[in-house]
Formats: structure tokens, C-alpha cells, sequence
């Protein structure tokens, strides 16, 4: 018996010990890092929205998870309506009467600090290379689509009163739709899109996150975070959001009825486009102020093993109901391809899908030469 009370003893204080070692471990790592998150400060409900599902805090300090920029922070504020707030006074420089852009978009559109987004890019092309001001509103916001952006314009459009208006349809934008969004958006005695409600998903995750930081010792909250990423939330997923569409399966997919073989997906994304079509021209009149880009993934330039590239399904069924409405399509594909030349991947964050700062800039000079040449004219 005493035998066994001394080891006992000992196995509780080698437990004692590495606990200890462990808690002191993960502070240091939360001081100098974080490499795993235990503060999880900023973690709030603020971001839900039963309008946009979800939408940007008024202002934040972000750090920047794209490929090998991890760890570069910068602010970015939005006004009330999540327009972002930009110093743009050096564009604006002289001006009388800038044409007013309204730019509508997921993260691609979104972009970084300042200088390093797309209506940046955009607005400078043209008072550098035409001499025409743009005053650009930059409404991207990450994992935002089609669902998103019909309550969002319907929101924005009498408060901006823009003179032309930029859509960036993503690849990401088919699973959006279908799989993220469909069983959330709230629909009037019409059968209107007024809104896209808060995603289940999203808040049991924020929930969670408040409730690990609540612990006390950070072995705690590891033990809490990791058991919510690994168990609870896989299965919250699975409860919430069925597996009949794989991110960029489709995207991949070489057979030869890509339209039959996903017809549901197509369907809801072809509704969700035409939804936002009525809803850019009720406002404008007609299509000609009305711009619909898609850029590519690396994916879409570069060659597999096996040879294939990403198809067009995606980007020509947005070209189809631009065609129907007689809105301006831009695909940049064939213009990066070539300017990108032999190793795309230098435009892109090694290990993840978004531009970098290089290729950032090249979409969005290659847009800016089209709305230039097509769409914003020096007689406007």
C-alpha cells in the first residue's frame, strides 16, 4: 500500500510538473507568437449580419494569412454600410467631378492595405495612363457572392448612387452559393432575396472560441480549442452543410456533361446572377454601366500532371448572363496567362489561392485597360 501511495505520488507530481511546463510553454509561444492562438482576443459576434450573413468590423487591425505575408499586419476601416475607408486624396487631387465606381467582390476585390487593391489599382490606371478621376467604393469583403451581393446592392446603390458599377465573380463563388448560402437566404411574399441570414456554422465557432478564452490556465484553452477544431466543429459542418459540392471540384472536373452533372449547383448560382442582374438594372437603365470581371486561380493557368487546367464552367456561365443583359464581361485568363508567361505561381501567395502584390496589380491593370477601352470613356 505504501509502495503504491509513493508512486501515486510521484506519477501526480511528473503530472503536475509537465502540466506546468506545458502551461508555460503555450504563454511563451502566445508572447512571441502566436503560432496558437489562446488570447483569441478579438474573437466577437460583432461580425454577424441577418442582412450580408456576415460583414467587417468598423475597424480592425488584420493580420494577413496569405502564403509567405503571414505576419504582416495593417489596419483597415469601414464606414457603416462596409464600404471600405481609404485615404484616396492623392487621386483626387484637382478634381471636379470624379466618376463615382461602386466595386462589389469576395477577397479578390477586397484586397490588403490601401494601395494594394483592386479599385486602387483601377483608379490609378486611370488618372495616370487616361487622366480621368475615379472616386471608387471598395465593397469587397471575403467569402462575400452572387446571394450576398443582391441584399448588399439593394443596400448600397441609393446611398452611393454610383456611376458604373465592378462585379468580381470568383470560382469560389458556385460553392458559395450553393453550399454556404441557399438554406439561409430569406426570401419576401415575392420570392425576393432580402437578406442572407447569420450561418450557424459561423457563430457555434465564434461561441466556442468565447467560451475556451474563458479558461483560466491556456493548457485549458489549447485542450478546448483543439477538441472544438478537431471534434465539435466537423461535426456542427457536417449537420449544417451536406457534401454534395467540393470546392473546386467542379472547377477540376474534365468530363463532358458538366452541365448536367451539376445542374443543381448551376441553377442556384444561375438564379442568384440573374436576381443581381434585375437589381443593377432597375438601377442603371440599362447594362452599359454594369461590369462583370472574373480573374483566374493558378490552377486556371497552370497545367496539372496530367496536363488539364481548370475549365470554364464558372466563368462562362457568368458570360452568358451578361450577354442576356447586355452587361460588359471581362475574363482576364487569356490577358494574365500571357503576362504571367512561363511561372504564373510568382504571382500568387506560395501555398495559397489569392494574388500577390505583383499579380494583384496585373488583374488589376488588365481590368482598368478594359473598362478604358470598353466602358469609362474620356467623353464620360
Amino acid at each position: 500500500m505504501t509502495r503504491f501511495l509513493r508512486l501515486l505520488g510521484r506519477g501526480a507530481v511528473l503530472f503536475v510538473t509537465w502540466g506546468a511546463i506545458f502551461e508555460i510553454g503555450l504563454r511563451l509561444q502566445q508572447y512571441f507568437g502566436p503560432i496558437f492562438d489562446l488570447e483569441m482576443a478579438s474573437v466577437n459576434l460583432d461580425w454577424e449580419s441577418n442582412e450580408l450573413n456576415h460583414k467587417p468590423e468598423p475597424k480592425n487591425q488584420n493580420l494577413c494569412i496569405y502564403g509567405d505575408l503571414t505576419g504582416f499586419t495593417y489596419e483597415r476601416s469601414y464606414d457603416a454600410n462596409g464600404v471600405r475607408i481609404t485615404d484616396d486624396r492623392a487621386l483626387l487631387a484637382g478634381c471636379r467631378k470624379p466618376i463615382s465606381v461602386l466595386f462589389l467582390g469576395d477577397s479578390f476585390m477586397e484586397g490588403y492595405d490601401d494601395e494594394n487593391t483592386l479599385p486602387h489599382h483601377v483608379s490609378k490606371y486611370f488618372r495616370d495612363e487616361r487622366g480621368i478621376c475615379l472616386k471608387s467604393h471598395n465593397a469587397g469583403y471575403t467569402s462575400y457572392s452572387p446571394s450576398i451581393f443582391i441584399p448588399q446592392a439593394k443596400k448600397l446603390l441609393p446611398i452611393v448612387r454610383p456611376d458604373y458599377i465592378v462585379v468580381d465573380v470568383d470560382e469560389t463563388d458556385l460553392y458559395d452559393d450553393f453550399a454556404r448560402y441557399r438554406n439561409l437566404i430569406v426570401r419576401n411574399a415575392r420570392g425576393q432575396n432580402v437578406g442572407v441570414k447569420v450561418s450557424p456554422i459561423g457563430h457555434e465557432c465564434s461561441v466556442g472560441l468565447m467560451e475556451a478564452r474563458e479558461h483560466t490556465l491556456y493548457l485549458m484553452r489549447f485542450v478546448a480549442k483543439a477538441w472544438m477544431s478537431l471534434v465539435h466543429m466537423p461535426a456542427v459542418i457536417k449537420q449544417y452543410r451536406n457534401d454534395d459540392l467540393v470546392l473546386f471540384g467542379y472547377s477540376k472536373d474534365q468530363d463532358a456533361n458538366l452541365e448536367q452533372k451539376y445542374a443543381a449547383p448551376l441553377a442556384t448560382f444561375r438564379q442568384n446572377l440573374q436576381e443581381l442582374a434585375d437589381v443593377l438594372m432597375a438601377y442603371t437603365g440599362d447594362g452599359s454601366r454594369v461590369v462583370f470581371i472574373f480573374h483566374p486561380h493558378l490552377e486556371n493557368l497552370k497545367p496539372d500532371a496530367n496536363g488539364h487546367v481548370w475549365n470554364n464552367l464558372v466563368s462562362s456561365t457568368v458570360q452568358q448572363m451578361c450577354v442576356a443583359n447586355g452587361f460588359h464581361f471581362f475574363n482576364a485568363t487569356a490577358t494574365l496567362k500571357q503576362r504571367f508567361g512561363a511561372k504564373p505561381e510568382e504571382f500568387y501567395w506560395p501555398g495559397d489561392m489569392h494574388f500577390s502584390f505583383e499579380g494583384l496589380e496585373e488583374y488589376s491593370r488588365a481590368v482598368a485597360a478594359f473598362m478604358a477601352d470598353e466602358v469609362i470613356k474620356p467623353k464620360d
